[in-house]
C-alpha cells in the first residue's frame, strides 16, 4: 500500500472513530440528564412546560411572566429582561442552526470518502444502503434522506 493511501485510510478511520464518538457522546449526555431534553428552564416555566414542538425551553414570554410574577419585577426590568430573553433566543437558534449545518456537513464529506474507497460497483449499492438507513439522532425522526449522488 502506498504512502498516500495509507495516509487517507488512517485520516478516514480517524475521522470515522471520531463522528462515532461525538454520536456515542450526545445521545448518552441525552440519556444521562435528570431533566428532559431541550428543556433547561424547566423550574420556571411551570408544570405545563414548553409547547410540544418547540425547543430549548419555554417561549421567552411566559418565562417572563413567571419572572414577572415570582420575582415582582419593575415595568422597567420586565422589558429589558424581555430584550435579553429575546436577543438570547436568536443567538441560541443561530448557534443551534449552525452546529446542525455543520453536522451534516461532516456526515455528507464521510459519505463522500467511503464512496471514494468503493468501487463503480459498490458506489451504487453504498448509495441505496445510505437511503435505506438513514441517519438516527435527535430530530431525524420520520425524514427520509437522499443519497449522497442526488445532493
Amino acid at each position: 500500500m502506498s504512502d498516500s493511501r495509507a495516509r487517507i485510510w488512517f485520516a478516514s478511520f480517524v475521522l470515522a472513530v471520531f463522528c462515532v464518538g461525538l454520536a456515542s457522546g450526545v445521545l448518552l449526555g441525552r440519556r444521562m440528564v435528570a431533566r428532559p431534553p431541550g428543556r433547561p428552564f424547566a423550574e420556571l416555566s411551570g408544570p405545563q412546560g414548553p409547547p410540544v414542538g418547540r425547543r430549548g425551553g419555554p417561549p421567552p414570554g411566559l418565562l417572563l411572566e413567571r419572572l414577572t410574577r415570582d420575582l415582582q419585577l419593575t415595568e422597567d426590568q420586565r422589558s429589558r429582561i424581555g430584550v435579553v430573553l429575546k436577543t438570547s433566543r436568536e443567538r441560541l437558534d443561530s448557534l443551534q442552526q449552525d452546529t446542525h449545518d455543520r453536522l451534516e456537513t461532516e456526515q455528507r464529506e464521510l459519505r463522500d470518502k467511503i464512496r471514494q474507497e468503493l468501487t463503480p460497483e459498490q458506489q451504487p449499492k453504498f448509495d441505496r444502503w445510505i437511503t435505506e438507513n438513514p441517519p438516527r439522532g435527535p430530530g431525524r425522526r420520520g425524514r427520509a434522506d437522499r443519497p449522497p449522488s442526488d445532493r
